[in-house]
């Protein structure tokens, strides 16, 4: 089968998308300090959509108009107007693939929590470690 690619289909990404959300609900479930994450996907479902619209809007030999976005999301064209301009600025920021690195999540983990005033009972090793790499700074 050299050669051969076999296309996701768009539902099927979304499917899998919407299984790691779930279950991503569950394992904060046993890490309760997993919630410090939320922010972060919260921004990233956000920064998606702005995405979405942006490129829905502009890519492509015939891109989808304002109001036909506003239908398909259920919202007003001047919500879509909004987001559009704000995918721009996602697209501009995400330019050049930017990479979500490891290290960088757990130091935003190690913050929030600190800055909550939480004490992280369930992380791993390398999570703990970057919260005592924080206080140490902060100390330091």
């Amino acid at each position: 089968m050299a050669g051969k690619h076999r296309i996701t289909e768009t539902s099927e990404f979304t499917a899998a998308v919407v299984r790691m959300l779930y279950a991503y609900g569950r394992r904060a479930q046993s890490d309760p300090a997993a919630l410090a994450h939320l922010r972060t996907i919260e921004t990233a479902v956000r920064d998606a959509t702005n995405l979405a619209v942006f490129g829905a809007n502009t890519a492509g030999q015939a891109p989808y108009s304002l109001a036909e976005i506003a239908a398909v999301l259920g919202v007003t064209r001047e919500a879509i107007f909004k987001r559009k301009k704000l995918g721009r600025l996602v697209a501009e920021r995400l330019a050049g693939d930017k990479i979500i690195r490891i290290a960088d999540v757990r130091a935003a983990r190690a913050e929030t929590l600190i800055a909550a005033g939480v004490d992280d009972q369930t992380g791993s090793p390398a999570e703990l470690r970057a919260i005592t790499s924080l206080r140490q700074a902060a100390n330091g």
